[in-house]
């Protein structure tokens, strides 16, 4: 009797102690510094920019929407083309990739040159919209819906309400010039950060010249990207251009630090490249990424 109840008590100190070594080293795990650091965070160790051509810009850091530099960033602007990121998101958020649209002809402003009647996928019209500035891939993907374009300049505010975006209007699909289509820099770099979950639109924004085609493989158009920082400054990933006599010269560009991804934008720029590849410079020598504890 007394055999057993010594190992009775063997067995329990046993199951105890493996217990507390479990509970204990789940401890020692978890107050780890692993589990107890944020994402890490840009530096920068001087806010003091190099000269820009505009007052207008934005450095934001995409992972976590930490501004890093910027100026006048919640001033009113015209948008002009970097509008065609929302009528992106707006397009993708209505139709499949696949989708087929018939061409109907529309030649206002920069045009990729679609045929009236050619058969083309949703996905080759916003490859044609981001790569190109196509406006008449703009024009074909907005007129698609029931409604019209009218109802497609709706699903574009709504979008942007949605998200907040409460600093945007637009009244029209390719960014043409109207007092009453505006945006900030920070609305637009919010539009930039969400067109980057979508990898169609990435992929078309880094895409630097291609030939897109018909259904038939017919027709083809061959299109040179607006970027031209693209191929030019490594850290260059896209994203969109914008100009017009009113707003001047816009753009967002998507920079890859050694993985760390920026979003760069300038408005009203007499030299949005050349103003650009600045930012890409100060971030480039100023930003350090850390981990800090909680």
């Amino acid at each position: 009797m007394l055999s057993k109840k010594i190992i009775f008590i063997f067995l329990f100190l046993n199951l105890f102690l493996l217990t507390w070594h479990f509970f204990q080293t789940k401890l020692n795990l978890l107050s780890s510094p692993a589990f107890f650091t944020s994402p890490p965070l840009a530096v920068a160790k001087t806010k003091t920019l190099p000269p820009l051509s505009t007052s207008y810009y934005l450095i934001i850091d995409v992972a976590d929407n930490q501004i890093l530099a910027g100026s006048r960033f919640e001033d009113k602007i015209y948008p002009a083309s970097v509008t065609k990121l929302a009528t992106a998101l707006t397009a993708l958020n209505l139709y499949p990739l696949d989708e087929v649209i018939t061409v109907k002809p529309y030649s206002i402003g920069k045009t990729m040159n679609l045929v009236e009647g050619e058969k083309v996928t949703v996905n080759t019209l916003v490859s044609g919209l981001l790569i190109y500035s196509a406006n008449d891939a703009a024009f074909n993907l907005a007129d698609h819906i029931s409604g019209g374009t009218s109802a497609f300049v709706d699903q574009m505010n709504l979008l942007v309400k949605k998200y907040g975006l409460t600093n945007t209007n637009f009244v029209n699909f390719d960014g043409l010039h109207d007092p009453n289509h505006y945006s900030t820099l920070y609305d637009l770099s919010q539009i930039g950060r969400l067109s980057l979950k979508l990898p169609s639109i990435v992929a078309a924004a880094k895409t630097k010249e291609t030939d897109l085609t018909d259904l038939s493989g017919q027709i083809s158009h061959h299109l040179v990207s607006t970027n031209e920082l693209l191929g030019k400054v490594p850290e260059i990933e896209g994203l969109k251009t914008g100009w017009t006599p009113e707003a001047s010269g816009s753009f967002i560009g998507l920079v890859n630090l050694n993985g760390h991804y920026l979003l760069t934008l300038v408005a009203q720029s007499e030299d949005r490249f050349a103003d650009t590849a600045k930012l890409v410079t100060w971030a480039k020598s100023n930003l350090s990424w850390e981990y800090r504890a909680y």
